[in-house]
């Protein structure tokens, strides 16, 4: 009698898993390890079905050659398939303006945008940025897209698209003005913000008394690391504020697009060990009596 290896031809069974189990195992695999997925794609036709979104989930030209690579998929897939499956870009070097606009006017799902080619940032972003109607995660020198030195200009908060008012997370980089005061004022739904490597205590301080909803506002040092000494900040006492090291910002925003420990995390993590202090602090005084 044959084992339960083999069928009744003496031919080997392979083990199958359940279809909703094998696609678990592969989407899990190419989640937590995203070099892999180029190989995972070429096991089967449905593996591939499973596994070939997440090459779209995030997005960004930070190498040589990689910016072909987002031409080359503004080219090679249809529009709804971009729309229905990148979430994070990120530019890093340069790409052309009108290949930004047909980026972000494909791609409108994006929920994590990062814009950081250098000396590109202008004014002509905001209309491109009123098709991510689903955009919570802003990294971008907002001075310059105001217009910058020469040409600032603020809009009132009526005619701010969508795209800025609905963020949650925004990281300001560049050198920002007090021009900029009443603009985290606008954002009612803003929880999370960060300046890289800028120390202004009387904007910081506006945004906190001014933003309505924030609950965390982060100094993120990209210049420094944890063994060597950064500025001292004692103008702000709130206890939303802190300060963080990231020396790879690159890799650090990449991380947090795949739903690692990024600065924002490290940045929740020690304003809740602070409110946790106080909250030990307090219990443990003497009571006051009469």
């Amino acid at each position: 009698m044959g084992s339960d290896s083999h069928n009744a031809r003496g031919q080997v069974r392979v083990p199958r898993l359940p279809p909703e189990l094998e696609l678990a195992v592969f989407q899990l695999t190419a989640w937590f390890h995203p070099e892999m997925t180029h190989t995972l794609i070429l096991v089967c036709k449905r593996v591939c079905t499973w596994v070939e979104p997440l090459l779209y989930k995030v997005v960004q030209n930070n190498s040589t050659g990689s910016e072909d690579r987002i031409l080359r998929m503004m080219t090679s897939k249809p529009p709804e398939y971009l729309q229905a499956h990148v979430r994070h870009v990120a530019l890093i070097n340069f790409i052309d303006r009108r290949d930004v606009a047909d980026l972000l006017s494909t791609c409108t799902d994006i929920e994590d945008l990062a814009i950081w080619t250098p000396g590109d940032t202008y004014p002509a972003l905001l209309d491109d940025m009123r098709h991510l109607t689903r955009l919570r995660h802003l990294s971008i020198n907002i001075f310059d897209l105001f217009g910058g030195y020469s040409r600032f200009q603020l809009p009132p908060v009526e005619q701010l698209p969508l795209s800025l008012v609905n963020l949650t997370h925004l990281d300001v980089f560049g050198t920002p003005t007090a021009e900029l005061c009443p603009f985290f004022g606008m954002l009612s739904a803003l929880t999370h913000l960060a300046f890289s490597d800028i120390y202004m205590p009387l904007l910081m301080q506006h945004a906190l008394d001014t933003c309505p909803a924030l609950q965390v506002l982060v100094i993120v040092w990209t210049q420094s690391d944890a063994h060597e000494e950064t500025p001292e900040t004692p103008e702000i006492t709130d206890p939303r504020f802190c300060t963080v090291f990231c020396t790879n910002f690159n890799e650090d925003w990449e991380m947090g697009a795949w739903d690692g420990e990024d600065f924002w995390y490290r940045a929740e993590a020690v304003i809740a060990a602070k409110h946790h202090r106080e909250i030990k602090g307090a219990r443990s005084s003497p009571c006051s009596t009469v």
